[in-house]
């Protein structure tokens, strides 16, 4: 079985704690939270209780989190990266999704539908651009070599799946696209 690590960069808006209590992990899985700053006094004990959470401080990029998602991507240890927004959640399920997406097909970046609260869905086409792909969507390999980073503006996300293709030799076409939702953007009221 391959494990997986959950990269959280996070602002500790609210949201955080129904972000964190989504994610479904199996053994030898991890999630690492990344921010400036300390989680909320009610999430504190949540991270400490689950033993599968890893805090890690880095200074604010200011940047959507990717300058965060860069600085954790080296330290994890699962064999896939996946990456979520501190203001979603993964949709039920999730992890057993992934799990038989990896078995199908070992080795490859996989590419999820995400759900935003008014049903709207994206990917919308199996083509990597602006608009049709975002962070939480994929679920690649861990390897340093064919890592992708994220740059740090509006629009990085889709730039660390170019990255990572431009590295591993891909087209958009050679990522394997899923019809399964497992992730919901904003499914909550942000404060």
């Amino acid at each position: 079985m391959s494990s997986i690590s959950f990269i959280v960069a996070t602002s500790c808006r609210p949201t955080i704690a129904a972000t964190l209590k989504s994610i479904e992990c199996w053994p030898g899985d991890e999630i690492i939270v990344v921010s400036d700053m300390a989680l909320q006094l009610h999430m504190q004990d949540f991270v400490r209780e689950n033993p599968f959470v890893r805090c890690m401080h880095h200074p604010a990029g200011n940047d959507w989190g990717h300058t965060e998602r860069n600085f954790a991507m080296p330290h994890a240890k699962g064999d896939y990266l996946a990456h979520l927004d501190d203001d979603d959640t993964y949709a039920p399920g999730h992890r057993a999704i992934m799990d038989a997406a990896i078995r199908k097909h070992p080795g490859r970046p996989l590419i999820f539908k995400m759900r935003y609260a008014n049903g709207a869905e994206l990917w919308r086409c199996q083509i990597v651009e602006c608009g049709n792909v975002g962070t939480p969507m994929s679920l690649v390999p861990n390897d340093p070599v064919i890592r992708g980073t994220f740059e740090p503006y509006y629009g990085g996300d889709l730039l660390y799946l170019e990255s990572y293709a431009r590295l591993a030799g891909l087209a958009s076409e050679d990522f394997v696209w899923r019809e399964e939702v497992t992730v919901l953007i904003r499914p909550h009221t942000t404060a």
